[in-house]
Order: structure tokens, then C-alpha cells, then sequence
């Protein structure tokens, strides 16, 4: 069995946490009382092996069992690797849904996506270069998100376990949230190279088409920055990350 405990002086001081609460809504670590759902809900939609939630309390704590597998190493993946990535967020993004917010009750329409998405970058951009800002903000509020899917703002490979060369398990599901895919494949551009995110297209593709990225992308960039979401603490050079997609 795996037991996660909540460390509350820590998720206090997350610019994670902070940036999902702030635009989801889904008052983490509370949500860890009503997980159960979401557990359910990936398992009967993914490819990939969910573990089974034994027990979880609100604030306090996660208990789900075991599964085999190995960590998720940049240097083993392989086209099998991307390839059973790109099976399970295609299949996850063919769930759609009117609405956004928890993955158990969706509660913000469309038209709350670009005002909830500005007063997330206002309240925690205090350091941010006045010109990046508002250029994003100014480009957040034009944003015209109709629909939404499971996503993970916290998408990186060490949330996976993998075998012969492909994901296996997918073991941390905490923030799964109904948001925008753009905003999960504006993350995927940090994450795969150009080999990789060709390898991806071409399998998604097998279940819906790559989705233009060309207005979304310095809101959202900046929007995972500031959630420090993959570490990084050079603005530029994460604004001027190659872009993957279209």
C-alpha cells in the first residue's frame, strides 16, 4: 500500500496548490475527502491502471494500494512511451463537458474560464515584468474556451510508472481537474522534444485533432510558471520555450 500524508505547512506555501485553488476552486486538501470519485472516474476511462483508493480523509490523508511498475526516467522513454501517453490524454479529452471546475462537480461555465484565468495571474504575478503581464492578461481576457476535459495541471512523467518501455499506471491523481486541453498541451510542449511531440501527434490523432495553440499560449505559459509547475525560475526562458504545436 502507498500512504500520503498532507503536509498543510507545505501545500500552504505551493504556488501550485495556491494557482489551482485559486482558478478550480477545488479547496485542496479538502477535496481529499471526495477523491474517491475521481479515482472511479479515470479507472473507467484510461488505459492505464489506476490504483484502488483504499481510504482517504479530508485534510489528512490518502491510502490506495501498490502497483508494480518502474519511475518514469527522461532518459527510458521510448515511441512506446509517448505513444501510450498520447492513447490515454486522447482518450481523457474525448470526455467533454460544458462546464469546468472539479472533476466531481464542475461548477464555472465558459464565460468564467478568461475572467477566473486573469484574476489568477493578477493575484500571484507580483514580480512579473509589467509588459509580460499584461500582454497575458490582455490576451487571457479574449480566450474562448467552449470546452472542457480532464486534465492535468500538474502533468509530468513522475506522476506515471511504466513497463517494457510503456506508461503502465498513472498513481497521482490530485489535481485532475474539467479545464481546457490547450492549457494540458501548452504543458506537454515543456515536456517533449520535437521527435517526441511528433510521435504524440501522430497518435492523438487517432482520436481528435491537435488543438491550435497560437492565442492561448503566453497566458497559459505564464499561468504554469508562476504555479511553478515544472520548477523552472527564468521567466524568459520559459516564455521562449520551442513550441511544439500548432
Amino acid at each position: 500500500m502507498v500512504l500520503k500524508l498532507c503536509d498543510h505547512a507545505n501545500i500552504d506555501q505551493s504556488a501550485f496548490w495556491q494557482g489551482m485553488n485559486s482558478l478550480f476552486s477545488i479547496n485542496f486538501p479538502a477535496s481529499l475527502g471526495n477523491i474517491a470519485e475521481v479515482y472511479q472516474r479515470i479507472s473507467s476511462l484510461s488505459p492505464l491502471a489506476i490504483p484502488s483508493l483504499i481510504n482517504s480523509m479530508q485534510a489528512q490523508f490518502l491510502l490506495a494500494r501498490w502497483l508494480p511498475g518502474d519511475d518514469v526516467e527522461p532518459s527510458a522513454i521510448t515511441p512506446l512511451t509517448i505513444k501510450s501517453l498520447a492513447n490515454h490524454l486522447g482518450l481523457m479529452h474525448q470526455q467533454q463537458h460544458p462546464q469546468w471546475g472539479s472533476l466531481q462537480q464542475p461548477e464555472f461555465t465558459a464565460i468564467d474560464w478568461p475572467l477566473r484565468l486573469k484574476k489568477t495571474l493578477q493575484q500571484q504575478a507580483d514580480s512579473i515584468e509589467q509588459t509580460v503581464l499584461q500582454q497575458a492578461l490582455k490576451q487571457a481576457e479574449q480566450l474562448s474556451e467552449n470546452t472542457f476535459v480532464p486534465i492535468m495541471p500538474d502533468l509530468r512523467w513522475d506522476q506515471f510508472l511504466m513497463q517494457q518501455g510503456k506508461l503502465s499506471a498513472l498513481v497521482d491523481l490530485d489535481a485532475i481537474v474539467y479545464g481546457p486541453r490547450t492549457l494540458e498541451f501548452v504543458l506537454l510542449e515543456y515536456l517533449l522534444d520535437q521527435s517526441q511531440a511528433e510521435q504524440f501527434a501522430a497518435e492523438y490523432q487517432n482520436n481528435q485533432v491537435i488543438p491550435d495553440l497560437t492565442d492561448v499560449r503566453l497566458p497559459y505559459r505564464l499561468l504554469l510558471f508562476l504555479m511553478n509547475v515544472l520548477g523552472e525560475t527564468d521567466l524568459n526562458s520559459w516564455l521562449n520555450h520551442p513550441e511544439r504545436f500548432g
